[in-house]
């Protein structure tokens, strides 16, 4: 029976305290500061490099020696992620029911706790969706009508005291075209009231495109066709299917671990759920798409490109995916694998690129291409904090790529004796990005928690320690 003193299972929950440690060290725009901005980093390379260790079959021998302090070190951060989360949740509900006002608390507590009452937010970027799952049903182009006030006023208009700017994405355009590293509250807060006075003329400051492919959108059409309009709970059901699908395809003696594994990893509740990240729609598909490769890599195609077809951060996943298809079951099936995928992106986003060529494509690359400021949890904060001075996201954007073509070379080599490394090197490029939110990274770790138990079933674990690294083999 597998216990956390298995090496690798303790620093999967070591890391995911690691992780919490970075969300909670980087805020919103304005409260970032230049000691957050490099604690931040340097619990994100902690969370990194541990989790990076839980991929390596190695790590089951080479740290067994210190088996018992890991599991030692591993229960304090249950323990402590789990008295976090019932108390975020106790607190929550406390609030959202009036029995716990934030007035009746000094600064900055007041403040913390009016925010965590105003929640769930919708962000510009979820506002527009919901805008365009209306649209598409009212039979219009969702990418034609897109227009981020109307959305805002539509679906956060309710937090007028907390200012629905502060959920924008600006622009180097305009007046803030000499505006840098990232335009004051005020700046933000004076082209809002202006742009609510004629909805219709989007200012040239904020992004108004619905920067997502179709998919983002139609996921949401059968609820919103149903009469459920709270984008919430949407969320909360492909969360709840996520963790089903993993119960699904995991051994039923491991189901407890990746229930505990769920439940510690407060940014799926907490900056998900409670927040509304609209990414968590994606889980289910990529947990189910990276496990089913080794078994149905058709199916898996599918997943990953329907996921693709939905939000943009899966495209990072995808070369890594049919790498790992190569290693288990040859070239041919590899590129079968991608053209199946490739071919479910373009069936669900054609009708739109047919419509439009030129909008589509103009906006669903808007973050690459339209000049939003620098923003996130990666090196970009140290730009973003006023730390070092760039002004150009061209030096991030050619790490970005150096980052993800050098990690597909190294996978194409060794995946085969570490197939879940591929995970982590999908999101690594994300940390050299010019806009790199820490809800990009939200998933991955259950994906390799559930990727080890199948692992460890497989290959009949025990509590000891491994004494033979596997090798993939070609069927």
């Amino acid at each position: 029976m597998i216990t956390f003193s298995t090496p690798r299972l303790s620093l999967f929950f070591i890391s995911v305290l690691c992780k919490l440690g970075f969300t909670a060290a980087t805020g919103s725009p304005y409260i970032v500061t230049q000691g957050k901005a490099v604690l931040g980093i340097i619990l994100w390379l902690m969370w990194f490099i541990t989790l990076w260790l839980v991929t390596l079959p190695q790590t089951d021998v080479f740290a067994s020696g210190w088996a018992w302090r890991l599991q030692k070190i591993s229960k304090f951060a249950i323990l402590c992620l789990l008295s976090l989360g019932l108390a975020t949740g106790v607190l929550f509900a406390g609030l959202k029911t009036s029995l716990i006002e934030p007035a009746s608390f000094s600064p900055p507590i007041d403040g913390m706790l009016a925010y965590l009452k105003s929640q769930p937010r919708y962000s510009d970027g979820a506002a527009l969706v919901q805008q365009a799952t209306v649209n598409f049903i009212e039979g219009q182009n969702p990418y034609i009508s897109a227009n981020v006030i109307t959305a805002m006023e539509d679906y956060d208009s309710h937090q007028e005291n907390f200012g629905p700017y502060i959920n924008l994405t600006p622009l180097q355009e305009g007046r803030f075209a000499d505006v840098f590293p990232y335009p004051a509250k005020e700046q933000l807060n004076s082209v809002w009231q202006q742009a609510r006075l004629n909805p219709e003329q989007v200012p040239v400051e904020l992004e108004s495109r619905l920067s997502y492919p179709a998919g983002s959108f139609l996921i949401q059409v059968p609820f919103v066709s149903a009469g459920v309009v709270n984008m919430q709970y949407v969320v909360a059901f492909f969360l709840l299917i996520g963790i089903v699908t993993g119960l699904c395809l995991l051994p039923r003696r491991f189901w407890m671990v990746f229930i505990l594994a769920a439940a510690v990893s407060l940014e799926l509740w907490v900056g998900g759920l409670i927040g509304l990240e609209k990414r968590l729609l994606l889980f289910p598909f990529i947990l189910a798409g990276w496990l089913l490769i080794p078994r149905k890599p058709l199916v898996s195609a599918l997943l990953l490109g329907a996921a693709a077809a939905t939000y943009q951060t899966v495209w990072f996943l995808l070369p890594f995916a049919s790498v790992y298809v190569f290693h288990c079951w040859g070239l041919s099936r590899a590129l079968g694998y991608s053209l199946v995928a490739a071919s479910i992106f373009i069936a669900i986003n054609l009708p739109f690129l047919v419509d439009d060529p030129a909008l589509w494509l103009a906006s669903v690359t808007a973050p690459i291409f339209d000049r939003v400021y620098p923003l996130g949890v990666g090196l970009v904060s140290l730009v973003q904090t006023g730390m070092i001075n760039i002004d150009s996201p061209l030096l991030f954007t050619a790490l970005e790529i150096t980052v993800l073509f050098g990690g597909l070379g190294w996978y194409s080599l060794k995946g085969g004796r570490h197939p879940q490394a591929g995970l982590l090197l999908s999101v690594m490029p994300i940390f050299f990005a010019w806009r790199s939110f820490n809800t990009y990274f939200f998933l991955i770790d259950l994906v390799v928690i559930a990727a080890l138990l199948i692992e460890y079933q497989g290959r009949a674990v025990t509590a000891e320690p491994f004494h033979t690294p596997t090798t993939m083999v070609r069927s």
